[in-house]
C-alpha cells in the first residue's frame, strides 16, 4: 500500500509566508488547502502549485468567522494546520489606534488562530487524529517592536499567539496533538513593502522551519515551543 498523503489547511495562504509554506509543502507531496479573504490571490497560489504538479485548492473565508472556519476544516479534514492569517494594524495610541481597530487586529491575528485551532483540535479528538499545528507569531511578539513604533495592536496580538500556542500544546498532549509556533523577524512581504521596507529575507526561507515542525520524523518531541528566526535584517 502507498504512503498516506498528509493534508494541511493554511490560513492566510494567499500571500507571504502562507503562500510560501503552501508551495513548499505541496512540493513535498502534501495535499494543500489555502484559506483567506482574497479569492484571486488564493487562486493564483493554487494555479501555481498545480502547474508544478502539486495538489491544492482554495477556500475563501474570514478567519474571524468561527462558523466558516469550522465548516471549512470539517469539510477538508486536514491532519495539519498552519495559521498565517494576520494584519499589521499600524496606528499610534496617540493618533488613529482606537478600541475598534485594536479589537479588529486581535480578532484576526489571535481570534483567527484560536478559531482554526479549536476547530481542528476538536475534529481531531473526534476522529482520533494525531494532528500538528504551527502558528505564526513574530519576533515583535516576543520583544516588542523597538524598530517600528505604532504597532501596539500587532505586537500584543503576536505575544498572545505565543501564549495561545503554549496553552493549546498542554491541552493537545493527551490527544497526541502538537502545537508549536514560529516567530520570524522581518521578511519581504506585501506588508513590509507597504512600510517602505525591503528586507533581504524571503518567506520561502522561513517555510522550511514550518515544514520541519510538521514533520514528526524530525520534530516529534517538540510541542509548546516557539522557534525564533532571526533574519539578516533584524
Amino acid at each position: 500500500m502507498g504512503e498516506t498523503v498528509r493534508q494541511v489547511f493554511i490560513t492566510g495562504g494567499g500571500s507571504g509566508l502562507g503562500a510560501a509554506t503552501a508551495a513548499r509543502l505541496a512540493a513535498s507531496g502534501w495535499r494543500v488547502v489555502v484559506a483567506g479573504r482574497r479569492p484571486q490571490s488564493l487562486e493564483t497560489v493554487v494555479e501555481t502549485i498545480r502547474a508544478l504538479g502539486g495538489d491544492a485548492r482554495a477556500v475563501t473565508l474570514d478567519v474571524g468567522d468561527a462558523d466558516a472556519v469550522d465548516v471549512a476544516i470539517r469539510t477538508f479534514v486536514p491532519d495539519a494546520l498552519v495559521c498565517c492569517a494576520a494584519v499589521l494594524g499600524q496606528g499610534s495610541l496617540y493618533e488613529d489606534l482606537d478600541a475598534a481597530r485594536f479589537a479588529e487586529v486581535h480578532a484576526i491575528n489571535v481570534g483567527g488562530t484560536f478559531n482554526a485551532c479549536r476547530s481542528a483540535m476538536r475534529l481531531w479528538r473526534e476522529r482520533r487524529i494525531a494532528g500538528d499545528i504551527v502558528a505564526v507569531s513574530s519576533l515583535g511578539g516576543l520583544r516588542g517592536m523597538q524598530r517600528f513604533p505604532g504597532f501596539a495592536a500587532y505586537a500584543s496580538s503576536k505575544h498572545a499567539v505565543v501564549g495561545l500556542t503554549e496553552a493549546l500544546a498542554i491541552e493537545g498532549k493527551p490527544h497526541g496533538v502538537r502545537v508549536n509556533a514560529v516567530a520570524p523577524g522581518t521578511m519581504r512581504t506585501a506588508m513590509t513593502d507597504a512600510l517602505g521596507l525591503q528586507p533581504s529575507t524571503l518567506p520561502e526561507q522561513i517555510a522550511p522551519t514550518i515544514e520541519f515542525l510538521l514533520d514528526r520524523g524530525r520534530s516529534a518531541p517538540i510541542t509548546g515551543t516557539t522557534i525564533e528566526v532571526h533574519c539578516n535584517d533584524d
